[in-house]
């Protein structure tokens, strides 16, 4: 019984809406997702797509959340892979969040390419759809844009807006989210990138993150963040060695306290 009060309460708070709204990698969460203009991997499909056309080579990346808030029946995972080419950079990716009573499921496909000098657009369309047990499913189509464009060597602007058809499952409005994204990235000293940025969901408050990578060693990368509306705090590491990177991250939540999230990506470098 304590574990269904848990479950419920974890779900009121994540997703009033009856939607999940976790996104990856655990490099992003690590960073309070504020590398809104600093997007450079594949899961880039599922938060801003303009960071799609920054990949160099091909990828391939897992995510996975196992327990979230030591709740087994909200883990969630993400598939997502990317295919730079001369016309720009294609990707593909599949989530699945839920348990038996309520599964989310998203497919999604997605373009970025670079049209001017240090600025790139993206966007990608992805099919929600949802299944509760005893009442069946439904879907529904939403489409993401994004921008990026680097003033210089140091100082990079980031913009997406998820949702932008205003899309909805039920006849509820913001059932799926409406979300704005404004982010910066500077990096004045070596190894070192700061990152800002403010998310708008329609119907709440701005919340503001920061965050922090520090690539301490060629193979090592070290990463901090907080935001507000909710008060989180985050950090995490990213290993790499050759063409494999592995990242980890934790994420806490002022009510729901710590969690764990892991991600895998594969670059096939051209040789």
């Amino acid at each position: 019984m304590k574990k269904l009060v848990k479950l419920f309460y974890v779900l009121l708070l994540l997703g009033v809406e009856s939607f999940a709204q976790y996104q990856p990698g655990a490099g992003q969460i690590a960073l309070a997702h504020s590398d809104v203009s600093s997007a450079n991997d594949v899961f880039s499909l599922f938060n801003n797509p303009a960071g799609l056309a920054l990949l160099k080579s091909r990828e391939i990346g897992f995510y996975y959340s196992p327990a979230p808030f030591g709740v087994k029946e909200l883990a969630n995972a993400f598939a997502a892979y990317c295919e730079p080419t001369q016309y720009g950079s294609f990707s593909a990716g599949y989530s699945n969040y839920g348990f038996e009573l309520f599964k989310e499921n998203k497919f999604a496909i997605g373009y970025g390419r670079k049209i001017a000098n240090n600025f790139f657009i993206g966007l990608s369309s992805i099919y929600h759809s949802i299944a509760i047990k005893n009442y069946g499913s439904k879907g529904a189509i939403v489409f993401n844009i994004g921008a990026i464009a680097k003033l210089n060597d140091r100082i990079g602007l980031g913009f997406a807006v998820n949702n932008v058809t205003r899309s909805t499952i039920t006849n509820e409005s913001n059932d799926i989210p409406i979300v704005i994204w404004f982010g910066t990235d500077l990096k004045f000293v070596k190894d070192i990138v700061i990152s800002a940025a403010v998310k708008k969901e329609i119907g709440f408050n701005p919340s503001i993150r920061l965050g922090t990578e520090y690539s301490m060693l060629d193979f090592l990368k070290l990463r901090i963040g907080t935001s507000n509306e909710p008060n989180t705090y985050s950090g995490g590491i990213g290993i790499i060695y050759q063409i494999v990177q592995v990242d980890y991250a934790f994420f806490s939540h002022p009510d729901l306290g710590l969690t764990h999230q892991f991600g895998l990506i594969i670059r096939f470098t051209n040789n």
